[in-house]
């Protein structure tokens, strides 16, 4: 074996020794402790916000279909709920500075479509939409 190639091989060694050590040493590391979730619950009851005000959008286009008006109100209060929750459920994702002062609008948001919801005690999507944003707004109010 001459030099030049006792050298490749010998370098070629310490990089697979080195790579098998740096593998070993994080073997152990899960993805999500190098990167954790610092909104996990906010974006849990964010994504909550949006699947049960859907619910009542559609529950209030049917009762719209029916020529009923009488959930316009409710209807609005859900729409502006399912756009705020589903941006703060993405920037919470994202672990984006900007979580804080979009919480604090959606917090009020969220208690608008609540009181919305309280009205109608007896519609089983308001009163599970009324749950969901009271939830959200508490997570929004710890951020």
């Amino acid at each position: 074996m001459q030099r030049r190639e006792f050298i490749a091989v010998g370098t070629a060694a310490a990089v697979v020794s080195a790579t098998q050590a740096f593998a070993e040493t994080n073997a152990g590391a899960k993805m999500e402790d190098m990167h954790p979730a610092l909104y996990k619950d906010l974006e849990k009851s964010a994504i909550e916000c949006v699947s049960t005000g859907n619910d009542c959008i559609r529950h209030c286009l049917g009762m719209f279909a029916m020529k009923d008006t009488s959930m316009s109100e409710c209807a609005d209060a859900s729409v502006q709920l399912v756009a705020a929750c589903d941006a703060l459920a993405t920037l919470a994702a994202l672990n984006s500075s900007h979580v804080g002062a979009l919480a604090k609008s959606v917090a009020l948001i969220c208690e608008d479509c609540k009181k919305q919801c309280d009205k109608f005690p007896k519609i089983p999507e308001c009163v599970a939409c009324g749950k969901a944003c009271q939830k959200c707004a508490e997570e929004c109010r710890k951020v």
